[in-house]
């Protein structure tokens, strides 16, 4: 028995509210993209005249969060090299895993982001567990799910500082190359204001 007139309008209306909800979320994606390439504009203006009132905390949080709103995801961190005792440390946590997460320690070759700090190269990983380099041993420790993620390393000519990192995007859709751009974008940036709360600490222990 053939389809009939009515089906086929019901087909081609569902069809079409599909194709404009999926162009929707694109737009506000690109939306995203857009507030979050100016925003880290007017932040790199901002460190070159912070000099004299460096905070280097509400730095990083500030970009943490540009990135995730940038990337629709809630939950994000920066994790830094102890170069003590060669861990990795969550130094900075956005997102429901804040209390059980922050300051945690991994070692340096663990999982995805051991692998981005040592090879300096970003990941974006759609499903975790499709992922040789995927350790689920954060998740079992604080009882989070990681589906997909994205990781940049933070690092200048001479030193890797860590990497920063991005869980679980709360679209539909799941993390693509222009989320990872904006992360490494954003990675950048970390790291000079890293290298600057450097650079400041050596100068006031040469005149103090």
């Amino acid at each position: 028995m053939g389809i009939n007139r009515r089906d086929i309008v019901q087909m081609l209306r569902r069809e079409n509210d599909l194709l404009k909800a999926r162009n929707q979320r694109l737009d506000a994606r690109l939306t995203r993209h857009q507030q979050a390439f100016r925003a880290l504009n007017r932040m790199d203006e901002t460190m070159r005249s912070m000099r004299s009132s460096f905070d280097l905390k509400k730095l990083i949080n500030d970009l943490l969060a540009l990135a995730l709103h940038a990337c629709d995801s809630e939950n994000g961190s920066l994790i830094l090299i102890d170069d003590d005792t060669d861990e990795l440390v969550f130094v900075e946590v956005i997102g429901a895993t804040r209390e059980q997460l922050l300051n945690h320690r991994i070692d340096l070759e663990t999982g995805i982001v051991g692998h981005v700090v040592k090879t300096q190269k970003a990941m974006l990983v759609t499903d975790v567990r499709n992922s040789s380099k995927w350790s689920a041993e954060v998740d079992q420790v604080i009882g989070f799910n990681t589906n997909a993620l994205m990781c940049a390393p933070l690092f200048n000519n001479t030193k890797t500082y860590g990497a920063v990192e991005v869980v679980n995007s709360m679209s539909s859709d799941s993390f693509d190359d222009n989320d990872l751009a904006i992360l490494r974008v954003t990675a950048r940036f970390v790291s000079q204001a890293l290298q600057e709360a450097e650079d400041i600490t050596l100068t006031e222990g040469k005149n103090s």
